[in-house]
């Protein structure tokens, strides 16, 4: 399974393609700065499943141009926010990417669109959600919390989700189950401190943390040390340790690293690179032997 999480500003776009082809897409945001936009990178192709974690602008930006340039076989977002419950909670406007959002769920419905099934070539998806009015009237917290799996390997995308969403998330027994799988988190909100939730790492310890986020605007993104503290941690060849053991990496971002790609086997292990970085950041199999060489001496 290869997984991109492309370089997009203060935004969100994966890409996960299966070993057989299939493609599920999460998020279809764009970059302004670089000019990269997922309908040009994808024209023409088919993803088989194209799941909005969140319906706010910077996760739906380019929505109308994979609408209109892709193949897309299906549509996954919140079945509790129908056309109605998106307008209501954008009252004071909507830009392009969320009009094309409310203009979809206006004509098909809210939720599951299209032909669309948890497992594509053996990438299995399980998502959980908040429910529209009875928990929450915010986007962000409306989030999907999406688990995707392949063998051995899971990985966790949070959306936009906030403290209280993650919270609300805790009371379905399913959910903290599924926390336990977890090697690498993709952190909620982009990594900032709205998104820190202490409940949630009483369960989850990942080994790596993602943020997807651009140039630091706020003080609330100041929050890697925050994550750093509750992941495992993997060796980073490109970072100096000593003779036998590489340094640690155990928080990566967009905003640093450029396009993140995880190349995962089904066995469970995966190398992580990035576009400025050349080097790969994560080697299971040297990490494994170096561990056992340093166990037996």
């Amino acid at each position: 399974m290869k997984i991109e999480i492309h370089d997009v500003d203060h935004g969100a776009c994966v890409m996960i393609t299966a070993p057989n082809g299939q493609r599920l897409m999460l998020d279809c945001g764009c970059s302004g700065s670089r000019s990269w936009w997922p309908s040009l990178a994808y024209l023409g192709q088919r993803i088989d499943t194209l799941m909005v974690m969140n319906l706010d602008e910077d996760h739906v930006e380019d929505l109308l141009g994979i609408w209109t340039n892709c193949e897309i076989g299906a549509v996954f977002s919140n079945p509790t926010v129908n056309a109605q419950a998106l307008a209501s909670m954008k009252q004071q406007g909507m830009r392009s990417g969320v009009q094309t959002a409310h203009r979809i769920l206006e004509r098909f419905g809210s939720g599951r669109i299209g032909q669309w099934w948890q497992e594509l070539g053996g990438v299995q998806w399980h998502v959980f959600w908040n429910r529209y009015f009875w928990d929450f009237t915010d986007t962000n917290n409306l989030s999907l919390a999406a688990f995707v799996t392949f063998g051995g390997f899971t990985i966790l995308f949070g959306g936009d989700l906030e403290t209280k969403g993650w919270q609300q998330l805790m009371k379905i027994p399913a959910f903290v189950a599924r926390l336990s799988e977890v090697q690498v988190f993709v952190a909620s909100h982009h990594g900032r401190e709205n998104g820190c939730c202490e409940e949630l790492f009483k369960h989850l310890r990942p080994e790596l943390i993602i943020f997807s986020d651009g140039a630091k605007q706020h003080s609330t993104q100041e929050t890697a040390p925050w994550y750093s503290a509750r992941a495992k941690g993997i060796p980073d060849l490109d970072r100096p340790g000593n003779a036998l053991v590489p340094g640690t990496r155990r928080v990566v971002t967009t905003r640093c690293d450029g396009t993140i790609t995880l190349d995962v086997g089904y066995d469970g292990r995966y190398l992580v690179t990035s576009s400025r970085r050349a080097p790969p950041i994560n080697d299971n199999a040297l990490y494994n032997a170096i561990a056992k060489a340093l166990r037996s001496s």
